[in-house]
């Protein structure tokens, strides 16, 4: 039996319908699921292993468990621009958006990179899994300098008060995380969370920002 053929049974082994309708209810849009928790599916993975053979096999499997193992066992050190273009804009919903960068987006060699052009997307999954993976490089400690920050700083003004919900919720992650684990960069995010807020003072925005920067001191 191929790893392929192995991997499928092990998700239909592990179906649970109870949670596949708990996801289809969700507004997730998968065009199939079948209920696997992504920590089972992880587990699995790190058994496998990265094994970008069987990452491309899956990725071409229409259903939820099959896009999330990809991310999981695709090799970072070995996609070529367009395998990374594939995935990125293969995302259609928040749930795969923070699998995939979480497990792979945030490994790539060039992951800021990446993350910087990301956010600039005019394509929401995109701009959200540019933002959670700079979330995650924070965590990993890869997110690099001053000059990194400030090149997303404009970003950071525009969505920070924007109307989407799930995207306001990266935006704020990824400055939260880099507050936390970036003591030397905390100041700055401050500050200009801070002008942010000067310039929505009295409109609908006012009171989220002032959360955030609430936040951004404790962190």
């Amino acid at each position: 039996m191929s790893l392929l053929s192995d991997t499928l049974v092990f998700i239909r082994h592990h179906q649970d319908g109870e949670i596949a309708e708990k996801i289809r209810n969700s507004g997730l849009g998968y065009n199939m699921n079948y209920g696997v928790s992504s920590m089972l599916l992880a587990n699995y993975a790190k058994k496998t292993g990265r094994n970008q053979e069987l990452a491309e096999a899956l990725w071409k499997e229409n259903f939820r468990e099959a896009k999330l193992t990809t991310f999981m066992v695709a090799d970072p050190n070995h996609l070529s621009e367009t395998q990374i273009n594939t995935y990125v804009h293969g995302c259609t919903n928040i749930e795969m958006v923070e699998i995939a960068a979480l497990y792979l987006f945030s490994h790539l060699d060039e992951a800021l990179k990446y993350a910087k052009q990301w956010i600039r997307s005019d394509e929401r999954y995109v701009k959200m899994a540019g933002y959670l993976t700079i979330a995650r490089l924070a965590v990993l400690k890869k997110f690099g300098t001053a000059d990194d920050l400030n090149e997303i700083f404009s970003l950071y003004e525009t969505d920070l008060v924007s109307h989407d919900k799930l995207l306001y919720q990266s935006v704020t992650k990824a400055f939260q995380e880099l507050a936390f684990r970036r003591q030397d960069l905390k100041d700055a995010i401050i500050a200009k969370t801070n002008y942010i807020c000067e310039r929505n003072k009295g409109t609908e925005f006012e009171l989220q920002i002032r959360e955030m920067i609430q936040i951004l001191k404790y962190c």
